[in-house]
């Protein structure tokens, strides 16, 4: 069959040409607009939604054009005219409009007869005539194209009116039968979408089962496959859901967004929409997500760490990545223990008075057993019984021993006069005699022999009384809580982790470790020590300047050797009713205090991480320094 060129502008033009020739557009079953789902009554599940009945719908009749047979020897001219009125996109002829009064001269004016009828008249002369035939066959091959298009728009008496056309002028076309069909499919279909409109509105999207709005749009869809009213009715389900799901994410209900956005990938599975709209979810959970690290961080800064972990609990609960999270509550668990530091961080703060105070590093919280077993080798029962102590925060502690420098400052700036200065004199090494002496005129400002002291030389000849003074002035000029150790803490530090009788392991150490008793050790006259550490030589007889030897495992240096050094705890022969929780154990009023690690002097046995001595709190001699710690 051929088709003549100019009919193939129509795919265009049809519609309007169309309706004006079949006297006008009926819109149809209108589809019902989506409302809010209503709270759903279980008990009403059990019966399914009642649909209203639908609109009437005026009859579709049958086409009835008025055909005039066409002479013959006007074939020529009427196969152009109807040639032009396909370029004009008049198919059919519209019906006569109803003039007002008076204006009778504008019927002139009305468009002369359709193309489908002119071809018709001419078969009507001459059935046989080809390209009358062949006009009619592409008029209705677009027709059925264009009534299948309003079929699945859900435009049913539009598509009547198109197979009405169609009896007419073609009643023996080949896809009469199957359009008919597919009217009948549509009109099936768009049954199903009205009851699928009415379950929706009642709030019944899934249940009862086999009765939800969903499965009322699917059947329809079976039914005619293409019924676009279905496609939209689940498509605006799906958007409601997804609506209500951004709705809820906004307003912190996540679970309940989660749950719709499960639901309308049940109504739609992967549909676009409901990809970006689990993007923009995504988002919008993430924002709020970052916003509320931001504010724990906040938190964290400012220390209100309860604060803190209740924006840490709600981010968790928003967001959908770990991303930032493990960030925020590593930082709030380092600041239950560790304040605004880290372990194994070092600093210095200002002094009021100008200058900076000793440099501390943060020791990590953990625990150990204090004390020594009692198969360890040069132990004494003063070490028992060994017991766990645990430190649930971190601690600063001064790298080194307070040094000449360091009490020359504080002295300075409070004019303040040592135990040793008040009394004139103070125990010092006599290298004449090889023993310790008590000489007159020896206080802080000496070392171990009764010289003038070099600044960085550990401070000796103080007294329990002074170390109290410094750093209770430190804790002045800081604005923090500077204290002397407690004895669970200089421990703690010493050992550094190990459990072994010393902070190097067991037996005599391997290498210099630091200012012990060694037998390379010489005094200025060739002295050397009686009971020495076979095969070591640290280099000093007395104190060394500080930090002359390695650092030990937790940053600290000399806490293994070079002067004794005082500790908050009274003295207490045993550690029976000892705290288990590193804080000293104090006695009001007790004048025996607590001395911990070797010195310069010490003998092998003595540089035990669990040795202990105890004296006199006005004690002051050269193998006797502090060191300070500070409060996180």
């Amino acid at each position: 069959m051929t088709t003549h060129p100019r009919i193939l502008i129509l795919l265009v033009l049809l519609a309007g040409a169309l309706l004006a020739g079949c006297g006008g557009r009926a819109d149809g079953d209108p589809v019902a607009e989506v409302r809010a789902p209503k709270t759903v009554d279980p008990a009403e599940l059990e019966a399914d939604v009642e649909v209203e009945p639908a609109a009437p719908v005026a009859e579709v009749l049958p086409w009835t054009p008025v055909i005039d047979a066409v002479p013959a020897n006007q074939f020529s001219a009427t196969l152009r005219a109807a040639a032009q009125a396909v370029d004009a996109g008049q198919l059919l002829t519209p019906e006569a409009p109803t003039l007002p009064a008076g204006l009778d001269e504008a019927a002139d004016q009305a468009p002369g007869p359709g193309a489908l009828e002119l071809y018709l008249g001419v078969l009507a002369t001459d059935p046989s005539q080809a390209k009358a035939a062949a006009g009619v066959d592409a008029i209705v091959g677009l027709l059925l194209v264009q009534g299948r298009s309003a079929l699945a728009e859900g435009r049913i008496a539009e598509g009547q009116r198109i197979e009405r056309v169609i009896a007419r002028a073609s009643p023996q076309h080949e896809g009469l039968a199957s359009y008919r069909q597919a009217i009948e499919a549509a009109t099936r279909a768009q049954a199903l979408v009205r009851r699928g409109e009415a379950r929706f509105a009642a709030g019944r999207i899934f249940k009862p089962e086999g009765k939800g709005a969903v499965v009322a749009f699917r059947e329809a869809l079976q039914a005619y496959p293409d019924f676009i009213p279905a496609s939209d009715g689940l498509t605006r389900l799906q958007a409601d859901h997804l609506n209500r799901a951004l709705s809820a994410a906004q307003q912190g209900d996540y679970a309940g967004s989660e749950r719709l956005q499960a639901e309308a990938a049940r109504i739609l599975a992967a549909s676009p929409a409901l990809q970006d709209m689990a993007a923009r979810i995504v988002e919008l959970r993430q924002a709020r997500t970052e916003q509320l690290l931001e504010q724990g961080h906040a938190a964290v800064d400012a220390l209100d760490l309860e604060l803190a972990a209740g924006r840490l609990a709600e981010a968790e609960r928003v967001s959908l990545q770990a991303r930032g999270l493990d960030a925020l509550s590593e930082r709030i668990e380092l600041a239950r223990h560790y304040g605004r530091f880290r372990p194994g961080q070092v600093f210095r703060e200002p002094l009021a008075a100008g200058g900076e105070g000793p440099e501390m590093v943060v020791l990590p919280h953990g625990e150990y057993l204090m004390g020594s077993p009692e198969e360890e080798e040069g132990r004494q029962d003063n070490e028992g019984p060994r017991h766990g102590v645990v430190f649930q925060r971190g601690l600063a502690m001064a790298r080194n021993e307070t040094t000449v420098a360091d009490f020359a400052q504080f002295v300075k700036a409070t004019g303040y006069r040592s135990l040793a200065t008040r009394r004139g004199r103070s125990t010092v090494y006599d290298e004449r005699g090889g023993a310790m002496s008590e000489h007159s005129g020896v206080d802080w400002r000496s070392d171990h022999a009764g010289n003038p002291a070099g600044p960085t030389l550990p401070v000796v000849h103080v007294a329990f009384e002074d170390a109290e003074a410094y750093v209770a002035w430190l804790s002045a000029q800081t604005g923090q809580r500077y204290r002397l150790p407690s004895e669970a803490e200089f421990e703690y530090a010493l050992r550094g982790g190990r459990t072994e009788a010393y902070a190097w392991g067991d037996g005599s150490p391997t290498r210099v470790m630091g200012n012990l008793t060694g037998d390379g050790d010489q005094s200025r006259l060739k002295r050397r020590w009686s009971n020495a550490i076979k095969g070591y030589s640290d280099g000093h007889w007395g104190p060394a300047p500080v930090r002359s030897y390695p650092a030990e495992p937790l940053g600290t240096f000399d806490l293994v050797g070079n002067v004794s050094e005082w500790v908050q705890d009274c003295w207490h022969d045993s550690y029976r009713r000892a705290p288990g929780d590193g804080t000293a154990w104090v006695n009001p009023g007790c004048e025996e205090r607590v001395i911990r690690g070797a010195s310069w002097a010490s003998t092998l046995d003595r540089a035990r991480s669990a040795y202990r001595q105890s004296t006199l709190a006005a004690t002051t001699h050269a193998r006797l320094g502090l060191r300070v710690v500070r409060d996180l």
